[in-house]
Order: C-alpha cells, then sequence, then structure tokens
C-alpha cells in the first residue's frame, strides 16, 4: 500500500494507518473523488469501469466505494537505494545497542500474550430518509465471533459530521464518553464470547444536504476492528416511502 501526501496540509500519510483516509495533520478525508486516479477534473465523472455511473460524483464528494486509487500526484516517492543504506545503519546500530542493554540487564519472567478477540461491526440506517429537525436513527451492531472476552468495547464517531448533525443521544446509554480532536467516544462493558450488542444513535438534522457518518470500533488497549463510512441523504421534507434501506458494515 502506498504513502500520500495530504494536498491540503502536505501531511504524510500511511494508507495502512487505523485512521486513514483521515490527514493525520488536518483531518481532510483523503478518499475523496479528487484525490482518486479514477476522477476526471474535465468531465466530473468517476472512470472506473465497475462503478463508473453508480455515485454522483466531484472534486469533493466522498462516495461508498471500495476502489479508490490515490492519484499519482499525492503519491509518495520511493526512498532511493542511498537512503535505503543509511536506513538500514541506523537500525543496525539501534538494534545492537538495544541487545547489549538486554544483555546486562537480568532476565525478567515473560508474561503470556493472551489470544486477541475479533469483532464485527455493522452500521444501519435508511439513508434518505433523513428531515431537518427530525429526530433520525443509526443502528450500531457489534458482534463478537471470537471464544475470548473482548474488555473496554469502544466504538467512535468522527466529529466533523456532527457539525450538521445534532447528537441527541445513544442508547443505552454509555459507561463513559470522551472527545478528541477527530472523535467522540462511547465507552461499554465487556463483550462475552459470541455476544452480540446494538446501539442506537438518535441524530437530528440541522441542514439539508448529504453527510458522510464514519464510525469506528476499538476495544482493549488500542485493538482497531474496523470502520464504516455510512452516507446520509438530509431533505428539507420527509420523501415518500419506497422501501429502500441499506446497510454500511465493515470488518476486519
Amino acid at each position: 500500500m502506498p504513502q500520500v501526501r495530504c494536498p491540503r496540509c502536505g501531511a504524510a500519510n500511511d494508507t495502512r494507518a487505523p485512521g486513514y483516509p483521515f490527514c493525520v495533520s488536518c483531518q481532510d478525508n483523503l478518499a475523496k473523488c479528487g484525490y482518486c486516479r479514477w476522477f476526471d477534473d474535465r468531465a466530473v465523472i468517476c472512470s472506473h469501469p465497475v462503478v463508473a455511473g453508480f455515485f454522483e460524483v466531484s472534486e469533493e464528494a466522498i462516495p461508498p466505494c471500495a476502489y479508490h486509487t490515490p492519484r499519482e500526484s499525492i503519491l509518495l516517492a520511493r526512498r532511493g537505494p542511498k537512503a535505503l543504506v543509511w536506513i538500514l545503519m541506523i537500525v543496525a546500530a539501534f538494534a545492537f545497542a538495544y541487545g547489549l542493554t538486554r544483555a546486562l540487564l537480568p532476565a525478567s519472567p515473560a508474561l503470556p500474550a493472551g489470544p486477541i478477540p475479533e469483532l464485527q461491526l455493522a452500521v444501519e440506517a435508511e439513508y434518505d430518509r433523513a428531515v431537518v429537525g427530525e429526530a433520525y436513527t443509526v443502528t450500531v451492531l457489534i458482534h463478537n465471533t471470537s471464544d475470548t472476552v473482548a474488555e473496554n468495547v469502544r466504538f467512535e464517531i468522527a466529529r466533523d459530521p456532527l457539525r450538521s448533525l445534532y447528537l441527541k443521544g445513544v442508547m443505552p446509554e454509555p459507561s463513559d464518553q470522551t472527545d478528541s480532536a477527530r472523535w467522540r467516544t462511547f465507552f461499554y462493558p465487556a463483550l462475552s464470547p459470541h455476544e452480540r450488542r446494538r446501539m442506537a444513535i438518535q441524530l437530528v438534522p440541522r441542514e439539508v444536504g448529504t453527510f458522510h457518518v464514519a464510525v469506528r470500533l476499538l476495544s482493549g488497549e488500542d485493538t482497531y476492528h474496523g470502520m464504516t463510512d455510512l452516507p446520509i441523504t438530509v431533505s428539507a421534507t420527509e420523501r415518500p416511502y419506497e422501501g429502500h434501506s441499506t446497510d454500511e458494515g465493515g470488518q476486519r
């Protein structure tokens, strides 16, 4: 997977990092159509042979597309052979110093590493049924598919769309919640083996438009279990029901 440089602030981003596609510096979403190699700037269309025409695209759009590929202009160049040699020399020096220190210190008994629980995340909502000023429900589903208890379970909602979608509450209520620059985190009790848990997020849209609600799942110290990107289309009045709904899910 390549590394990319954020066009907005210039920060280097690793596409394998848990927080990707959000920039580590300015939190810009690097999965925009305008940053994708398949986006045609002149015609303002997606040119991918599989998904072209399926989504409304623009330079700032972030459709739920699995074919986003960073364009050449934001890819970071690979280091040359000389830089690689210097890096290897520095790593070798640190490894030697670390090994010498370990050899001089008394050995401590090794603690057995416990198994890591496997959790699945799904997010459900009728994405086109949101109306300005009316409560709108997003359901978060968590499933512990492993035989291991999952401690310190928490899901996080990206704070950026909450400026347009007022967060009225979460049911059942979390044991605790915190805020960071990019995420609002909700903590819940441990999840038993094979246990399923359902939470309802109440949102009240403040304005018309399409907004992307990113939700990610973590447990333990900082074990990442996946992230979803749910598009929500908000209208001024309620639309006629056509029996259409969508599920957005992600797992690791």
